[in-house]
Parts: C-alpha cells; sequence; structure tokens
C-alpha cells in the first residue's frame, strides 16, 4: 500500500505544481478533467466559469445587511450548453441569495434550478408549481466541485432528470456554501432553508409562480442537509409551508462515523470532512495546521490537496490510506477537546428542532458507513415529539446500495405529496416503521 500511495504522490505532484500557478486543477465525477478546463477556457460563452474565478458567484456590496432568504442575484438561462445533458430539462436560471453560517453570522449561497420541458406553470401567469429542494451529496471541501459548476456536465444519478420528467421543479442548492464546508450540518441547513426562501421569491417574480409546493430530498451527506433544514425551517423560517422531506442514508453523529473511515475505501471522506468542517471554524483550522507533518510521506501539503479534489477524486487517491498517519500524534491528535466539542455541534442530528412536515426516511440495515441504530434514535425521538414519518429500514444492501434501493420509493413519496398518488402507503398521523427486503429492478424503469 505504501507503494502504490508512493506512486499516488507523485501523481499528484503535479497537481500541486500546477496549483501553484493558480490553475484550476479539479477532478469530478462529471467527466470533468484539466483538458476540459483548457477547452472551456477557450469557449467561456458555452460554459459556467468555476466559480472561483466567476464575478457573478460573488455577493454584490452591502449583501451582509439583507435578511436570511433574500435575493442578491439572478442568472437566467445559467446553463447554454446546447443541449443540456440532463434528461427532460427546458431551461434553469441560478440564484444567489444570503444566509447563515455556523456561527450564526451573515454567510451566502446559490442554487440551481432546473425548469421541465413539461412544466405546469408558463412564465408571468399565476399558477401553482411543485419544486423538489434536491440536496445532491457531492462530498468536497473543494468550492469549483460545487454542483452548480458540475451539473452542466450532467445529472450523476439521474434523479434530476427523474423529477423533471414528473413535471417538478428541481432546485440543487450549493448547500456547503463559499467555503466548501463538507461535513458542517449548520450551515448547510441554513443554506438549504434560505434556498428555497430565494428560489420560492424567484419564481415568483421571474416565472409567475404564486404558489410553490415544497419538498426536499436529500441522501447520505445531502440527508444531513435536509435534515438540519427541516428541524431547522419552523423556528428558522416559520413563513415556509414545506409538504415534506425524503431522508435516506443519514449519518446522525459524525463522532461515531468519521474515525470508521480511516483505512477503508472511503477513507478520503474523512479528510475532505476535517478540512470542510473546520472552514467553520477558525481556531480549530489552525490546531489541524500546526498538527499535521510537515514532511515524509503522509504530510499536511498533501492532506489539503483534497480541497482542490471532488469527492470522487479524493475517494480515489485517499482509499485506504491511514488518515491519523498525516498528524504527528496520530489519531489522539484529533482527540482533542475544541475537535470534539466541533464534531459534535456539527454531526449530532435530531438535536436541533422537531420536523413539522412528513419524512420519508429509509436506511439500509448494513449500511457499512453509518449504523442505522443512529437513524433509529433519530426517528424515535422525532416520533415521540409528534413528527409524521414513514420509516423504511431495507434489510437488503449497504450505503451505496440504499441510494439506488430507496430511488423509486423516494419518488413515489414526492408523488404522493405534490399529487395525491398512493402508490406509498403514507401513515394519516404518527409513525410506521416498515422492514422490507428490495433490491432494485434494473429492467423496471424508473420514474
Amino acid at each position: 500500500m505504501r507503494l502504490v500511495h508512493a506512486l499516488s504522490l507523485l501523481w499528484a505532484t503535479s497537481l500541486a505544481a500546477a496549483a501553484e500557478t493558480e490553475e484550476p486543477i479539479i477532478w469530478r465525477g462529471w467527466n470533468f478533467t484539466i483538458k476540459t478546463v483548457a477547452e472551456l477556457a477557450a469557449d467561456p460563452g458555452t460554459y459556467l466559469p468555476l466559480p472561483s474565478y466567476d464575478p457573478w458567484y460573488k455577493a454584490p456590496e452591502g449583501w451582509e445587511a439583507a435578511e436570511p432568504g433574500t435575493v442578491l442575484r439572478i442568472r437566467p438561462h445559467a446553463y447554454t450548453v446546447n443541449p443540456i445533458p440532463i434528461l427532460n430539462v427546458k431551461d434553469t436560471f441560478q440564484v444567489l441569495f444570503r444566509s447563515t453560517n455556523s456561527q450564526g453570522n451573515a454567510t451566502w449561497g446559490v442554487s440551481t434550478v432546473f425548469i421541465p420541458q413539461v412544466s405546469h406553470c408558463v412564465a408571468k401567469a399565476n399558477c401553482t408549481q411543485a419544486i423538489v429542494s434536491y440536496q445532491l451529496p457531492y462530498d468536497t471541501s473543494c468550492l469549483d466541485a460545487s454542483p452548480s459548476f458540475g451539473l452542466q456536465w450532467g445529472d450523476p444519478y439521474g434523479e434530476i432528470g427523474l423529477m423533471l420528467g414528473r413535471g417538478w421543479w428541481v432546485s440543487v442548492p450549493d448547500y456547503e456554501g463559499p467555503l466548501a464546508s463538507y461535513g458542517a450540518s449548520i450551515v448547510a441547513g441554513y443554506i438549504t432553508v434560505d434556498s428555497i426562501r430565494a428560489v420560492i421569491k424567484a419564481a415568483d417574480t421571474e416565472y409567475g409562480v404564486k404558489d410553490a409546493r415544497v419538498g426536499l430530498w436529500g441522501y447520505s451527506n445531502g440527508a444531513s442537509a435536509t435534515d438540519v433544514a427541516v428541524e431547522f425551517a419552523p423556528k428558522y423560517a416559520p413563513e415556509l409551508k414545506l409538504l415534506g422531506a425524503a431522508i435516506g442514508g443519514l449519518t446522525p453523529s459524525l463522532s461515531t462515523s468519521g474515525p470508521l473511515l480511516t483505512r477503508t475505501q472511503v477513507a478520503g471522506l474523512l479528510v475532505q470532512g476535517i478540512i470542510g468542517v473546520t472552514s467553520q471554524y477558525p481556531e480549530q483550522r489552525a490546531y489541524i495546521n500546526r498538527r499535521l507533518n510537515p514532511t515524509g510521506l503522509y504530510n499536511g501539503t498533501e492532506f489539503f490537496w483534497a480541497s482542490y479534489m471532488s469527492g470522487w477524486n479524493s475517494l480515489l487517491y485517499f482509499a485506504y490510506i491511514d488518515i491519523f498517519a498525516y498528524f504527528m500524534g496520530g489519531k489522539p491528535d484529533l482527540e482533542v477537546q475544541a475537535l470534539i466539542d466541533m464534531f459534535v455541534r456539527e454531526g449530532t442530528l435530531g438535536v436541533f428542532g422537531t420536523p413539522d412536515t412528513p419524512l420519508f426516511m429509509y436506511h439500509a440495515i448494513e449500511d457499512d458507513m453509518t449504523p442505522i441504530e443512529e437513524t433509529d434514535a433519530v426517528v424515535d425521538k422525532f416520533c415521540k415529539e409528534g413528527s409524521r414519518i414513514l420509516y423504511h429500514r431495507n434489510k437488503w444492501g449497504g450505503h451505496n446500495d440504499e441510494l439506488t434501493n430507496g430511488r423509486q420509493r423516494s419518488l413515489d413519496f414526492f408523488g404522493h405529496i405534490f399529487d395525491g398518488e398512493t402508490v406509498l402507503t403514507f401513515p394519516e398521523t404518527g409513525c410506521q416503521t416498515v422492514n422490507l427486503t428490495f433490491m432494485q429492478d434494473y429492467n423496471t424503469p424508473l420514474h
């Protein structure tokens, strides 16, 4: 493994050298490479610039004084590539809005809205429109790997196209915020809520949507953003009337799940999480910088190369590596009280409030990344506090399997709350837990 890592180190050295010359070094699950950067740089009219190079992707002067959810900028027809490589999409627009960070201070966010080929709404006509706030799990501390940019190259899971095919608008927020704070659930929850506020306002002023009916969907890290959003919403945004949320593969405790990632195929998530969460906590970031090895095979420079990588490529690069080896004191360096308090504050879910919107929650019983017992406890707590929940515990597969296996059931849930469909049996009151064995039949088209 050390030989493989040493060869990877030589490859990554070229990335760092290019980064020092301020060339954008981004690797994505959207088939996006340095070659693509060079090609689009010669044709800036086809693709949006990288967020860190995009003048639009910055808050305007005086933005801090605005209320959370205030629209600061709108970019109509955001994706001009023709055709947009997502099924059933007619047009897109982007909204930049005021929000709140993990410290309760002003920040801002961006959301990309996809309008379907067949929509209930026509521009400037009073109408009702279903909108799904879709928290895509992008798992990176790299701003330039945010969905607002990467989705120009396609729909990584096909879920956006499926929702558009049902006539629903889809809003995809960059919920990690302008610091790409992967793993920081508080700022993710605020930005998700404020993206909904801003998109509703923009849909009204720009497209005549007078009755926006909003649901939320997130899996894995996207589930964390979704969960905290529906916990925050009743007090932070009491004016929002959310119809429901689908939450799958939830990680209720970073303190439990994080240390389990080292030496696994998803060890890169631990690196991204340390970088992402500490972006909201300057003192803890300074401590991390002091404790990383200055030289050697596992050193601080290489550790922070993750902030130039997409989530997918950090998984490839750090796979099966002992992440604690990057620190001078090993694992104990990450067990100091200041870091424990930070991860508990950001990564313990179910403590921010009680959702007052119907929830469809689903989790693989054999989830290999986040123990189902912790999600069981969150569901139990919400139910005792009066939430309305349908909870599916799937006996088939692990964490990545449930991403696929829960897809059609989530779409059926939105069909229920938006269109009154009865494919999914949802409790009229209270909670229902269903233990099932379900594997998605790939011969049956999703819809």
